[in-house]
This record gives structure tokens, sequence and C-alpha cells, in this order.
């Protein structure tokens, strides 16, 4: 049986080399269904319940190869915040992290910000809507992790 981290994921993945994910949600039904979801494609996945915890986690090693992030958790932009902070908080190794955000919220961020400037700071690598397209999904992590790469 493979050890799993406190946070349900494996933690085996790490030594065999697969492509780590970093599940960032507060709802644990979506976090799980992820998680054994993204584990049977033969990803290690790590999880964290809020943009303070997924933080804490990039900042550490072996970082993530990719995260898939929630909007909506501590506060109602903590996704957004999260990946800004990915994208220029840690410098060109963060930067390379590819993120998906994942969200109920129907209006992507390029829609949603048409207004601001500079839409791009807050703006993932693909934004996908709840409930899953699940062929979708897979779809975009196994495209994101080849270009990152």
């Amino acid at each position: 049986m493979a050890a799993t981290s406190e946070q349900g994921g494996s933690v085996e993945g790490h030594a065999r080399g697969r492509p780590r994910i970093l599940i960032v949600d507060d709802d644990d039904d979506f976090s799980a269904s992820a998680t054994a979801l993204l584990e049977s494609e033969g990803y290690a996945v790590s999880r964290a319940k809020s943009g303070k915890e997924a933080l804490a986690k990039v900042g550490e090693e072996p970082l993530p190869d990719l995260i898939v992030l929630d909007i909506m958790m501590e506060n109602l932009w903590a996704g957004y915040e999260v990946n800004q902070a990915i994208k220029f908080g840690r410098g060109s190794a963060g930067g390379r992290i590819p993120v998906v955000m994942v969200s109920s919220v129907t209006i992507g961020p390029t829609e949603r910000f048409a207004w601001a400037g500079e839409v791009g700071m807050v703006t993932p690598d693909e934004y996908l809507t709840k409930p899953l397209d699940i062929p979708r999904f897979l779809s975009t992590v196994k495209s994101l992790l080849r270009q990152s790469s």
C-alpha cells in the first residue's frame, strides 16, 4: 500500500519521479475525487486547503510540476492571489509551474478582468469550470506538463 501524506496525497511518487501535482481547494470532496483521478493516471498528488498553505508547499522542495487551483477559499480572490504569487513571487523557478484554475465561477479571468490593464498577472495557464469535464481536464494536465518539461 502506498504511503500517503497527511493531506491525502501519495508520497512514494516523489521518489519514483512521477510528475507532482498540488491540488489547492477547500472543498474536501473535490480534492479527494481529483486526487483519486490524478493518482489513477500515475501522478503524485499533494493537497492544500488554502492559499496560505499552498504557498508554503510551493516554497518547499521538491516543487510541484503543476498546480490545480480553486479561486474562492479563505477569501473570494485567494486563487488569483496564489496564482500571481506563483507567477511573480518565486522568480524564474515559480514562474515555470503551470497553473490550472478550476472553479465554479463560470466567467474566466480574461473576461472577468477585461477592464484591468494587467489581466495577465492573474490569468492562469488554463481555466476550467466545475463540474469538471474529466477528459478535458486530463488532457489539459498532460499538455501543460509536456510544455513545462
